[in-house]
């Protein structure tokens, strides 16, 4: 995975930012905060060539989510090798979400909704079928481990006019 090693954005202004559509960190609710924490915990501790463990301070294991941290570890590690494009995962400091965090937060939000195809469609943006497949199955389970602990993600807004991840209908006759 190619990650973001461009100027981190913590240092601009925020009202730029925003009014370009990029979000705010901390006004999203925990469970998308925690989830979008975790992907950048994940990618500082590739870039640095440290354990996700020692990057994330041990948190999962704290909040016994061991099992939620395996799972991550097995879709970031899909992504990073398979990804069809650079993935914009910002720092762990940085107080906008970029676009692909906000994927990434929507994966999880299709997949705890049982939205199969709405989880794949998300994940498909960042890799090729194949990896898809592979790791649809990490990122679901990843998404369902965290609505154990009650971290529930909010569901993905449709833009106007759209359903969130539905396939359209054709009547056939």
């Amino acid at each position: 995975m190619a990650a973001n090693d461009n100027a981190c954005t913590h240092d601009l202004a925020t009202s730029t930012a925003v009014d370009g559509g990029e979000r705010v960190l901390d006004t999203m609710p925990f469970a998308a905060q925690f989830a979008i924490w975790a992907a950048r915990a994940w990618v500082t501790a590739l870039k640095l060539d440290q354990s996700f463990a020692t990057v994330s301070g041990d948190t999962f294991r704290r909040f016994e989510l061991t099992a939620a941290e395996a799972a991550l570890d097995e879709l970031f590690t899909i992504v990073a090798t398979s990804a069809s494009r650079q993935i914009d995962i910002r720092c762990m400091k940085c107080r906008l979400v970029s676009s692909d965090e906000m994927l990434f937060q929507e994966a999880l939000a299709a997949a705890q909704a049982d939205n199969a195809f709405g989880a794949y469609d998300a994940l498909r943006q960042w890799v090729p079928p194949a990896a898809a497949r592979i790791g649809f199955r990490a990122l679901y389970r990843f998404a369902h481990l965290l609505s154990e602990k009650q971290l529930h993600m909010p569901a993905a807004a449709p833009a106007s006019g759209e359903t969130a991840h539905r396939m359209p209908s054709v009547a056939l006759h």
